[in-house]
Order: C-alpha cells, then sequence, then structure tokens
C-alpha cells in the first residue's frame, strides 16, 4: 500500500522520501510513547482481551471488532513473536495515517500545512490515549476513515463503498460516515438526483448488513449491554449526574475537557469564518464533530478522546485553512494623505 501511494504522489522523489522518513519518525515515537505509558502497563488485559477475542469468549462489543487482533494472530504466525507483531501493527498503521492525514490534508492546504496537520494530530495523540488500555481497533480504524473522505472528495464511490464496507466490519462508528458522501460533494451532487439517492442506500443497506453479520453470530442482543457494555446510556455518567449507574475514577471535569479540546473549541472560529471554507467541507466537518460527540455521549466515556480523531482531523483542516487564508488577504491600501 504504502508502495502504491509513493507511485502516485506526483512531488520529487528526494520530498517524498523526507517526507516518508519523518512521518515515519513520527510514528515510531507515538508508538513508544504509546508502549511506554499504556502497553506496559496493560500487559495483561491486553493478552487477556487477544486470546478471549480469537477464541470468541471476550464480552461486546470488542468482541465483535475482531479484524484487527485476527490480523496480529497472522502476523505473529509469520515470526512466532507476539509482541514484535503487535508493535509492528501498531506502527505501520499509525505511519500510513499520518500519510493519509497529509494526503487528505492536500485536497486544501499547501505541503507545509498539510504537514502541520499531521504534527498537530501527534500533538494531541498523548492525550488522546491518556485513559484507556491499549485497544489495537484505533490505528486501523482512523486509517481507514481518513482514507474513506478522501475518496469522497475525490468521488470515487466504489473506493469508499469497500473502505466503508471494512470500516464498519472493524469498528461500527463507520456508519457515520455514510452521509459523508454527499456531504463531501456538496457543490456538485443534489440529494434528489437519483444515483446519488442509490448510492446512500446501498451504504446504508451494506453497512447494516455488515453490523449485524458481525454480532449475530456472537449472541447480539438489542440492548446497551451488547453496544458499550453497560445496563443504561453512558449520558448519565458523562454529565455526572446523580441517577448514572456507572462510574470512574476519571474526574468529572475531564469528561466535559476533553470534547472541548479536540471538538468544540475549534467550531467558533471555523462557523465564524465559514466563507473562507468550501461548503462541503465546512458542513461535514459540523457533522462529524456533532455525531462523534453524541456517539460518543451516549456509548462510551467522554474523556476516551482518541474516538473523536477523525472530527478533529476535519477541523484542523478548517482551521489552518481559514488562517491561511485570512493571513494570505492583502492589507488594504492607506487612504492618501
Amino acid at each position: 500500500m504504502t508502495f502504491l501511494v509513493w507511485r502516485k504522489e506526483p512531488e520529487p522523489p528526494r520530498l517524498k522520501l523526507v517526507r516518508y522518513a519523518g512521518f515515519a519518525l513520527v510514528a515510531g515515537l507515538l508508538c513508544d510513547l504509546h508502549y511506554h505509558n499504556v502497553d506496559i502497563f496493560h500487559v495483561d488485559w491486553q493478552l487477556d482481551q487477544y486470546g478471549r477475542i480469537l477464541m470468541h469468549t471476550y464480552l461486546p462489543p470488542d468482541q465483535y471488532r475482531f479484524l484487527t487482533h485476527g490480523t496480529v494472530w497472522w502476523l505473529t504466525l509469520t515470526n512466532g513473536d507476539l509482541v514484535f507483531s503487535y508493535l509492528t501493527f501498531r506502527f505501520y498503521f499509525t505511519f500510513a495515517l499520518c500519510l493519509a492525514i497529509y494526503r487528505f490534508a492536500r485536497l486544501y492546504l499547501t505541503p507545509q500545512n498539510s504537514c502541520l496537520i499531521v504534527f498537530l494530530y501527534a500533538a494531541f495523540y498523548p492525550l488522546s490515549t491518556r485513559y484507556y488500555y491499549g485497544n489495537l481497533l484505533d490505528p486501523l480504524s482512523h486509517l481507514v476513515m481518513v482514507v474513506a473522505l478522501y475518496y469522497c472528495r475525490r468521488q470515487k464511490f466504489w473506493n469508499f463503498f469497500w473502505l466503508f464496507v471494512l470500516g464498519v466490519f472493524i469498528k461500527e462508528t463507520m456508519l457515520l460516515f455514510a452521509p459523508c458522501y454527499y456531504l463531501m460533494n456538496l457543490e456538485t451532487a443534489g440529494l434528489r438526483e437519483k444515483q446519488n439517492l442509490q448510492r446512500l442506500v446501498l451504504l446504508g443497506v451494506a453497512g447494516m448488513a455488515v453490523f449485524f453479520a458481525c454480532r449475530l453470530p456472537f449472541h447480539f442482543s438489542y440492548n446497551f449491554e451488547s453496544l458499550n457494555r453497560t445496563p443504561e446510556s453512558m449520558i448519565y455518567a458523562n454529565l455526572g449526574l446523580a441517577r448514572a449507574q456507572v462510574g470512574s475514577t476519571v474526574p468529572v471535569s475531564e469528561r466535559y475537557l476533553h470534547p472541548v479540546l479536540f471538538l468544540f473549541m475549534w467550531l467558533p472560529l471555523i462557523v465564524w469564518q465559514r466563507r473562507r471554507l468550501p461548503a462541503s467541507l465546512f458542513w461535514t466537518s459540523l457533522y462529524l464533530a456533532a455525531t462523534l460527540y453524541l456517539t460518543n455521549l451516549f456509548f462510551s466515556w467522554n474523556y476516551e478522546s482518541r474516538n473523536f480523531i477523525p472530527g478533529l482531523i476535519l477541523l484542523l483542516v478548517c482551521t489552518v485553512l481559514v488562517l491561511a487564508d485570512w493571513l494570505a488577504e492583502k492589507p488594504a491600501p492607506a487612504p492618501p494623505a
């Protein structure tokens, strides 16, 4: 995959080599940070989850997201070293995610500003992984989501469709991305056009088919236990309400702080300066920010801000695009004396 991306990029080989080396360094540093801050403290949980998911005995919803663990199992078969396979998996897909973020940002920004988006993602990475045990899903899931948005904007429906199907197989959050094929092409696509309606229906049907295909064989039930392993919606716990049936040692303030830092603090500038943005990018960013927050509010902890990363990428692109356009404006000529 990396070789194919290399061949399709129009930049000179030397510039690509420098950029790829830089992204590899960023990915290596992030994986090292993850290993020392997360992995070594939760290795027992990770091994237990890995083995029980492969044996189909783990609890939902993680039991339904078995593709990543199966991939690590195949890697382990080739070298016999689970730890090496795990680190290789995380490094490669983190590196590929950096490439995908850059390629998506280049649809709107200069090469320098696109690299800035990658470095901003890296800056938010430590906070996004602070409160979790090291699930394997994130780098692969985020990669598929960002590449899917790239193909949305390029109007390559079938590329987007198969990535969408793969993404739902990895994690059900990908279902939120079905409307993005229309939103990312607002300038040229009409919602009432027959082809667009057919494509949206196809995405919805395919997404739900994959959703249930991953769950029904493993005793899926239509309740919150199957969706988020709790007896109720997480909204009460996330908002710190007394009626919540689940609790956490993480302060309530953190459940408000993470959505603000990853999603909401970018919105005032983006909404205020929306005329500087393509309508498609503006509305897609608002849509993903809202839906990612709401689904996380109901089905996860709001301090698990790694779930906000795809929305953060779009919001960063919007923010940098607004600021770049703002700074590029020529000052008004001085009035004559």
